[in-house]
């Protein structure tokens, strides 16, 4: 593990400066407080303060991002053409699985959403920003944290302190981008305002970022309303819920989530109404060819199919991955201290294991385990250690950084950060306790 850095030189040190002088006035724990009770969302922690970037480390983000993103969604197609049924056998969907989620790639309206919302996660190393899993769902975790939290940046102690220098806080508008890209995936069926039902699957699930949702779709003169995806009226005419016409269904649910908890004739019947033009389907099990860390080893194993610039965009940003099978097994255990094994459809850090705190012999136990259980595919992935660097404000400083651009309908629109202290089996997700934020940067503003 690398040794603790200087301040991390991502930051703008016009900030780094403000910072210590701002702390040093004593008004930090106040804003820390208030700034807290703003941005509150249960179950979640977030960062104070906001940690600042250079407008070039922030515009690097968003031009990584953005174009790795579109190489890993659209490499696919450039392996497999038109035949979806062969990328979905090699990814490990099953025979139910793929046929849900190719007959809804196969709709070219229900195409169109499903790589409308994505987010790469790109791990803070010493050799750079790399690429560790590519996002792709209308559920993305960061939707609900950047705009909250840049307006409570933005009303911060903090925050006036740096206006008195000339400085403002800048950030994409996350809001404005989202509800352009929905704008353009849904009609209205109805006379009235478009009717947006977001839908859950779980009966337990209870998100604190549901009322930062509905506000936003309401701020665009949509109406909204929140239910389980059970709960609705599927008829001929159209979709219903407590007997109002719903013009569009967004799934606030997961491809885990979905098998879990929908039955496939409701999710298919949904898919056959948005063909039919009575519904518009956002969320459809098309995303889930697209959400699948196997698609990360497509880059390696038809590495010939790539341009030169593509090329050297693999080299620099995405560490080599490979799909675990029979035939990789020996070389996984070869490399058991510099890999680590995940399954390919998770999220959220779920059920990776590191190869450096076991024995060969456990290594291979665990590996000839996950080759044995049929209902999901694993990927082993070189180890990309972050860099420790030191964040100003945190408690404690050292810190590991995830930087995570959304990418909404091919265009960026702001960076969700996670950090935490660092640890040997790093996973840097707010299911493990991570503080997230939104990215900002400075501005000179003309006093």
């Amino acid at each position: 593990m690398s040794a603790a850095r200087a301040v991390w030189s991502a930051l703008d040190r016009r900030a780094v400066a403000a910072w210590a002088d701002f702390e040093g006035t004593g008004g930090a724990d106040q804003d820390r407080e208030e700034f807290t009770e703003r941005i509150h969302r249960k179950g979640w922690a977030h960062a104070y303060p906001p940690q600042i970037l250079s407008v070039e480390a922030a515009d690097d983000v968003a031009t990584v991002g953005v174009r790795l993103a579109e190489l890993v969604s659209g490499f696919p197609q450039r392996v497999f053409g038109d035949d979806l049924a062969a990328w979905a056998e090699y990814l490990g969907a099953s025979g139910d699985d793929a046929a849900l989620m190719t007959e809804a790639l196969a709709s070219p309206r229900l195409a169109k959403a499903a790589r409308a919302f994505m987010r790469p996660d790109l791990v803070v190393t010493d050799e750079g920003l790399k690429l560790v899993e590519l996002n792709v769902a209308t559920s993305l975790g960061g939707l609900s944290t950047c705009a909250p939290y840049t307006r409570a940046a933005r009303s911060s102690a903090y925050a006036r302190f740096l206006e008195s220098r000339g400085l403002g806080l800048d950030a994409p508008n996350t809001s404005q981008v989202w509800l352009e890209v929905f704008g353009g995936l849904t009609q209205r069926h109805t006379d009235g305002p478009l009717h947006v039902f977001e839908a859950t699957a779980n009966p337990a699930d209870i998100d604190s970022g549901r009322r930062f949702f509905v506000d936003m779709v309401r701020s665009a003169g949509h109406q909204v309303s929140c239910g389980l995806v059970h709960d609705l009226a599927l008829t001929d005419e159209g979709v219903y819920f407590e007997g109002r016409r719903i013009d569009a269904v967004f799934t606030a649910y997961t491809w885990h989530e979905t098998r879990r908890y929908v039955p496939p004739a409701l999710t298919r019947r949904l898919m056959e109404l948005d063909a039919a033009g009575k519904v518009d389907f956002i969320g459809s099990p098309a995303a889930g060819l697209f959400d699948n860390k196997a698609n990360l080893a497509l880059l390696f194993e038809y590495a010939s199919l790539l341009t030169n610039e593509e090329r050297t965009l693999v080299e620099r940003h995405v560490p080599e991955t490979f799909r675990l099978s029979e035939e990789t097994l020996e070389r996984a255990v070869a490399a058991r201290e510099q890999l680590l094994c995940k399954p390919a459809s998770a999220y959220g850090g779920k059920g990776m294991k590191y190869g450096f705190p076991l024995d060969d012999t456990a290594w291979r136990a665990l590996l000839t385990e996950c080759l044995r259980g049929s209902a999901e595919r694993h990927v082993l992935q070189y180890r990309v250690p972050p860099v420790i660097v030191e964040l100003p404000g945190a408690s404690p400083s050292a810190r590991e950084v995830v930087l995570a651009p959304l990418v909404f309908g091919g265009r960026f629109a702001g960076t969700f950060l996670r950090q935490a202290p660092p640890r040997e089996e790093s996973v840097i997700n707010a299911s493990s306790g991570a503080e997230s934020a939104g990215v900002l940067s400075i501005s000179a503003r003309e006093r």
